[in-house]
């Protein structure tokens, strides 16, 4: 179910939000600052692109938008709830809830089907078998790979396997999607269709936040935004990336 539409010329509400948002890991002179003062909103219905060369902080700015690292200075708010203060329990319950993660790595369970793998989140946040597997197949469908539903990992190609966890990210009723790189193990004409899905499901009123380093890709975005150096260094409309 998404929210009703807002009326003409009324903002869209934010998702997700980082106000001056670092992440230091270690201390003293060795500290590496992976992000540094880093502020961004992604509203409903809203794509946005993250670009960068490689160590800029891209995936650090996803973990730290979903809840699954905390920041080392400034906030992060998901639907307006502050991360910092939820106890880990509440934290973790508002990721499944509230939060769809495509990670680089995929992080499918090898002894899980495709079935159970997209399933498994819904399951942990009670929601009864016989609806989380109608749910699953639902996600499964729409990213083409309901074939896949009773495969293991192992019995899958890369972009097989990236869209069974890209599925998963979508199972429920998401309004935050993180996907770290989506595209990664597929070829251009399936990329296509990743993008496609994602845009999608922002036009159905989610916020969703893609790092990519193809501007073939960011072009489905409405902007884009660019790190260096572990800061926000610009942000263009998306028409405005292939021209860089």
């Amino acid at each position: 179910m998404t929210s009703p539409d807002p009326e003409p010329g009324t903002p869209a509400a934010v998702v997700v939000r980082l106000a001056e948002v670092g992440r230091r890991h270690g201390d003293g002179a060795g500290a590496v600052h992976a992000l540094k003062g880093v502020s961004l909103d992604v509203a409903a219905g809203e794509l946005v692109a993250v670009m960068g060369p490689s160590g800029s902080g891209k995936s650090t700015l996803l973990n730290l938008a979903g809840g699954l690292d905390r920041p080392t200075s400034g906030d992060v708010e998901v639907e307006g709830v502050a991360l910092a203060g939820l106890p880990a329990a509440d934290l973790a319950a508002l990721r499944r809830r509230n939060v769809g993660y495509v990670f680089q790595d995929l992080n499918l369970i090898p002894s899980l089907t495709a079935a159970e793998n997209v399933m498994l989140p819904r399951e942990l946040d009670g929601v009864r078998t016989a609806r989380a597997r109608e749910e699953a197949r639902a996600a499964l469908e729409e990213v083409g790979a309901d074939d896949l539903a009773d495969r293991f990992p192992e019995e899958m190609s890369g972009g097989q396997r990236q869209r069974v966890a890209i599925a998963r990210a979508l199972v429920g009723e998401r309004r935050l999607l993180l996907a770290d790189e989506p595209t990664g193990a597929v070829d251009t004409l399936v990329g296509d269709e990743i993008l496609g899905i994602l845009r999608g499901r922002a036009e159905a009123g989610a916020a969703v936040l893609v790092v990519t380093h193809e501007p073939r890709y960011a072009a489905w975005a409405d902007r884009v935004v660019f790190l260096k150096d572990g800061r926000l260094v610009d942000s263009a409309a998306a028409g405005l990336v292939s021209a860089r």
